[in-house]
């Protein structure tokens, strides 16, 4: 009878060394992820809250091969990398260069297409966190 005891006891106590290795080994570090990936979220929701642009000016030359210049003030109060934009005409995405690296607050900047056609053309300016502004042209 007392072989017994000590036994079972060395079985439930290695059995609980096993849980607490796999415990701390598998799912501690499953915790650290979600908590990094909910911080991750939180901080992509404040970025998109403080973000907001206006496409104030849209100029363009006359012909069927024609320069757009589309001038979009940062609105927010986040800085904006103008690379990480986006510049969709008609739907379709379009190659682009810009006066400046980075849009800060309150300031301006402006794209300039390369583009051919003619008619009733629809611009969307897309930031990097999927805040956009529309406006639309005639050439």
């Amino acid at each position: 009878m007392g072989f017994s005891t000590i036994a079972a006891t060395a079985i439930l106590g290695g059995t609980c060394i096993m849980m607490i290795t796999i415990f701390s080994g598998g799912i501690l570090p499953t915790i650290s992820d979600y908590h990094e990936a909910f911080k991750n979220m939180e901080d992509r929701a404040v970025g998109r809250f403080q973000t907001n642009i206006n496409i104030t000016n849209v100029t363009n030359t006359s012909g069927i091969y024609y320069d757009l210049n589309i001038t979009v003030k940062n609105t927010g109060r986040i800085t904006l990398e103008t690379t990480d934009f986006t510049i969709l005409i008609n739907g379709v995405k379009e190659q682009f260069n810009c006066t400046d690296s980075y849009l800060y607050p309150e300031k301006e900047t402006i794209f300039t297409l390369n583009l051919t056609g003619s008619g009733l053309k629809r611009i969307k300016a897309i930031t990097e966190n999927g805040i956009l502004d529309y406006e639309e042209y005639v050439v």
